[in-house]
């Protein structure tokens, strides 16, 4: 395939750039508890990276969007003050970033997570200098999912040209939100997504490990 010549990049945070499921799993588990759940093993929870975390709640636990949306601020106790840093940059992840900018790419982050928590993040780890833009959530979970998440980063940045525009995530929530924003992504096989379901999805390519996204363009 031909080398992708689009100017932006957005990327997704936890699964694409952070391996951050010590956090958010032991964050989950913590909701879970504090509701009256029985939390299973941590490693079961993984299905909570990534996705919108009120959808999840009432998807696995059967919970109304009401009480889910307590659950997520019960989560939001622990991992905003705790579990945002129980996490690591994906080895390669930032030379990759480089290699992106010396090719002249404008790199953004589009994230389900609170855009306060995402940029405390990027900057405990050295990254922020990397990305134009960083959007994320609201404390209010105003932008309760990744189209709307992908749509703010649009039109933040003032982009028009969905052709010149790319997403880079781990899950087909990513796929699916891009696909409704009338961009294209690049699917990561290395975080917490499941390979069939981004092909299912539709993505556009597929990276086995963070290296392979600077060479895809």
């Amino acid at each position: 395939m031909d080398k992708l010549n689009c100017k932006y990049i957005l990327f997704d945070l936890d699964g694409t750039i952070t391996e951050s499921h010590p956090g958010i799993t032991r964050s989950v588990k913590y909701a879970l508890e504090k509701h009256g759940f029985v939390s299973p093993e941590l490693d079961e929870l993984k299905v909570f990276v990534g996705p919108p975390l009120g959808e999840m709640f009432m998807e696995k636990y059967g919970v109304s969007a009401e009480k889910g949306t307590e659950m997520v601020a019960t989560y939001r106790e622990r991992y905003t003050t705790v579990g945002k840093f129980e996490c690591n940059v994906y080895a390669g992840l930032e030379d990759t970033l480089k290699k992106l900018k010396e090719k002249g790419k404008i790199l953004c982050v589009a994230t389900s997570k609170p855009e306060g928590s995402a940029k405390e993040v990027l900057e405990h780890f050295g990254l922020t200098g990397y990305f134009d833009f960083i959007g994320g959530d609201t404390e209010k979970h105003e932008r309760a999912n990744k189209t709307a998440v992908i749509n703010y980063v649009l039109d933040s940045m003032g982009i028009t040209d969905k052709n010149d525009v790319i997403m880079v995530g781990d899950t087909h929530y990513d796929v699916l939100g891009a696909a409704e924003s009338g961009i294209k992504c690049i699917g990561v096989l290395y975080g917490y997504g499941i390979p069939e379901k981004l092909e299912e999805a539709g993505a556009y390519m597929l990276a086995e490990k963070p290296e392979d996204i600077a060479e895809m363009f």
